[in-house]
């Protein structure tokens, strides 16, 4: 530049500086250097010309200079070097158009870019090809679909680059079958393709992940002699590896005599996308000992394949090759680091990456939210969380995942509000996050606006969120508002049927559980474990044993599906519900696998039911041999004892209880009113409406007593007198939690009761007959299912 500032000089002392052609020579010179610094030269040695000589025979030096704008990504200024153009009168020519044109589209100008056409339109330049083919690279890049076709239809005469250009703008849009489809039109007319069109076509096929179609483009490849050059070979590679055809694409990598860095990247990276880490850490080491030198991309797909991997050993080598090679300074090289350590459990060694990184982008914090939450550590992912200098959507995502992953609720609900109150916009994550916590409170009013603020926001609804909302109001006992969300749903798979006959079991409907299946076999959706589970829990809720049987028959004999523990516990609790123990004993004793302490559990709750002692004695023991900590089954046992007057075994017990500083759950119930959320506990006197509650409590057993109501002494677990037994049973959270509704909400309310352990059978016996007695509907969830009280009856048909 130097050099050229005094030949300019040189020209000017001799008195040439008024030649056209001397400063056309100067300016093509500093477009070639590229530099900001040469065309700012550049510009101003043309300001100066036209201001002594006037604008004749400047247009290619102003085609010169936007050409040396746009070539070096300065469209902006081209675009203004243009209008001084138009705006001094001067004349593009076809050459200036496709230079300006390429500044418009660096720039993504599309206004200015509909202005030039307009100039081009007027001056006569449609028709030259080369103006038409910027036209459509133009329009192809900005999106402008419809515009770019009508300029390619236009057309009398056109080339491969005016093909190229009309495939490249439909595969950015998206429209990877068009484009694919262009491509063999292209061929058909006799158009012969270059390597840039291969590498665009073969990308689109990569992206519809369609092996076929991709093999088709690539026996075009044979047929018309096309050289195979080292972006062909990348692109093959790419379309294999993302179709599934992963041998196929490591053969056209290890034939590869020339590899490049790029080369190596992709195969890596799509390593990385098809969970094949190992293979990854593979060609790490071939390319350090044969390829090129690795760079932030190749270290990206090394670190993930290390966090991938669990292996914090090599994962602490890439940092060290990060560092000594200057990597650090990537924050996405740092972000991948961060995530690896707190994968491997170095939660230490993520925190000191965090610290130092001087870029700390919301990635960042994120990242290390995300590591927190996946480790546990709520309270240092609480702490990041609050120290955010800017949290994004993701870190509200993901601090309301982690609360509802740890059974914290309220806690995900509360969040969601202050969210909200913050003006953080949800999606569809959020809401899937916010659906979960409200199914597990069984809080319908909240899930009824939680519906409603995914309609009003319009919130993007697909399958995952349809699923969650399906879940969500099964599990807050409205069925009927779960199958409305399900029969809306455009799209099912399987764990969207799963959810809608989950929401039949809920309710004890077995038959409609069964009808569902065999409406989703019908639609040709494959089931898997998971629906069979809720299909026999259905069965289970709603008592239907043969049926029963043949499912858990057909899972094997039909399906191919090995039944699992979970399965086996489904069975059991099945034939236990229906009094059928030494049957479910058989099933346990039959099993494939070792029973487990749950199948065990479900096995001591139906001898409960049944009072059978003696196999809740033998459930029992094996329970104790499995999971010595788990007191709740000696708890369960007491209970057996007391209810078949056995004291002496109930004090054998519960001394063994004491021991072990065991204490039993207290019963308790809550209730939503109006927004707000009461809670009972079984015996507790001190509750604030105690004083309302006890006279309704005296009023509804008045009424009961009437219509024929003896309370069920055998559920009270303690050797007391009868007079005792009844003031203790009249106590229970489920009853204060009733009576409470009767005197806080108006007539003919439904009334809704979540319960933390099982009802009891005079719970049961009271429950219906109050829906009778005072014409309401009551629900009640305990920790197993919904019971629908309507009228004296239960949707449980007493199969509780």
């Amino acid at each position: 530049m130097t050099e050229l500032k005094q030949l300019h000089s040189q020209i000017t002392k001799n008195g040439l500086n008024h030649h056209p052609l001397s400063l056309t020579n100067l300016i093509s010179s500093c477009t070639e250097m590229g530099t900001f610094e040469s065309l700012e030269y550049a510009q101003k040695a043309l300001e100066l010309f036209i201001e002594d000589n006037g604008i004749m025979g400047t247009h290619y030096m102003f085609s010169s200079l936007i050409r040396g704008f746009s070539a070096c990504g300065l469209g902006y200024k081209a675009i203004v070097v243009f209008r001084q153009l138009m705006c001094m009168g001067a004349v593009p020519d076809n050459f200036t158009f496709p230079f300006v044109l390429s500044a418009c589209t660096k720039s993504a100008a599309l206004t200015e870019g509909f202005q030039v056409h307009g100039a081009i339109v007027k001056m006569g330049f449609e028709r030259d090809m080369f103006v038409e083919n910027s036209l459509i690279h133009f329009y192809g890049e900005c999106g402008e679909i419809d515009c770019m076709r009508r300029v390619f239809d236009k057309m009398s005469e056109r080339n491969v680059v005016s093909w190229t250009s009309l495939i490249g703008g439909y595969a950015k849009r998206g429209c990877y079958k068009e484009a694919v489809s262009l491509f063999f039109e292209m061929v058909e007319v006799g158009i012969r393709p270059n390597s840039v069109t291969m590498v665009g076509v073969i990308s689109a096929c990569a992206k519809l992940q369609d092996l076929q179609l991709g093999e088709q483009v690539c026996t075009c490849i044979g047929e018309l002699e096309l050289e195979v050059n080292a972006l062909m070979v990348n692109a093959l590679v790419d379309m294999y590896m993302k179709c599934g055809a992963i041998d196929k694409a490591r053969k056209i990598f290890d034939e590869c005599v020339d590899k490049n860095l790029v080369l190596y990247n992709t195969i890596m990276s799509n390593y990385v996308r098809q969970g094949l880490a190992r293979e990854v850490l593979a060609v790490l080491g071939e390319m350090l000992k044969h390829g090129p030198r690795p760079d932030r991309i190749t270290m990206l797909s090394a670190v993930s394949a290390c966090s991938e991997l669990d292996d914090v050993s090599c994962g602490k080598w890439c940092h060290g090759y990060v560092l000594r090679n200057g990597l650090e300074g990537w924050d996405n090289v740092c972000n991948a680091i961060i995530n690896m350590y707190m994968k491997c459990g170095k939660q230490e060694m993520a925190c000191r990456v965090f610290d130092r990184m001087l870029n700390k982008t919301r990635v960042s914090w994120n990242s290390l939210i995300a590591g927190f939450v996946r480790n546990g550590d709520m309270e240092s992912a609480w702490k990041i969380f609050s120290a955010m200098p800017d949290s994004d959507l993701v870190s509200w995502n993901t601090m309301i995942g982690a609360l509802v992953q740890e059974s914290m609720f309220k806690e995900a609900i509360e969040l969601f509000r202050v969210m909200q109150s913050e003006g953080i916009t949800a999606d569809k994550v959020t809401m899937v996050g916010v659906a979960s916590a409200c199914g597990y409170l069984g809080a319908l009013d909240l899930a009824k606006w939680i519906h409603g603020y995914i309609k009003k926001k319009d919130i993007h609804f697909d399958m995952h969120l349809g699923t969650a909302l399906v879940d969500m109001f099964a599990r807050c006992g409205d069925p009927q508002s779960a199958m409305q969300v399900f029969n809306k749903m455009v799209k099912r798979d399987v764990s969207a049927w799963t959810a809608a006959i989950g929401a039949m079991a809920m309710e004890g409907n077995g038959t409609g559980a069964i009808e569902l299946f065999d409406e989703m076999l019908q639609q040709g959706i494959k089931p898997d474990g998971v629906v069979f589970v809720a299909l026999l829990t259905a069965l289970s809720h709603g008592g239907l044993v043969e049926q029963g049987w043949h499912i858990f028959r057909s899972m094997k004999d039909i399906y191919g599906i090995a039944p699992q523990a979970v399965h086996y516990g489904c069975m059991v609790d099945l034939l236990g519900r229906a009094g059928l123990l030494s049957e479910a004993l058989s099933l346990i004793n039959s099993m494939q696998m070792e029973p487990n302490d749950v199948i065990w559990g479900s096995l001591l709750a139906a001898c409960r039911v049944h009072k059978n002692v003696d196999i809740a004695a033998y459930a029992a023991e094996r329970i104790s041999e499995l999971d010595p900590e788990r007191t709740g089954i000696h708890v369960l046992l007491s209970n057996i004892y007391a209810s078949a007057g056995r004291w002496d075994d109930v004090a054998k017990v519960r001394l063994h209880l004491k021991e072990k500083g065991a204490h039993k759950m207290p019963g308790s119930s809550s209730i939503e009113i109006n927004g707000k959320i009461f809670e009972f506990t079984t015996g507790d006197e001190s509750h604030p409406e105690m004083t309302h509650i006890e006279p309704m409590l005296k009023e509804i057993c008045c009424r009961l007593r009437d219509i024929g109501y003896v309370p069920d002494l055998t559920n009270v677990l303690l050797d007391v007198n009868e007079k005792e037994k009844e003031y203790l049973l009249s106590r229970h959270s489920e009853k204060l939690a009733i009576a409470f509704a009767l005197i806080s909400t108006g007539q003919g309310m439904p009334i809704r009761v979540a319960k933390n352990l099982r009802i009891c059978s005079d719970c049961h016996s009271f429950a219906k007959l109050v829906s009778k007695s005072y014409s309401r509907e009551i629900i009640v969830r305990d920790n197993n299912r919904f019971h629908f009280f309507q009228q004296g009856f239960c949707s449980c048909g007493d199969y509780w």
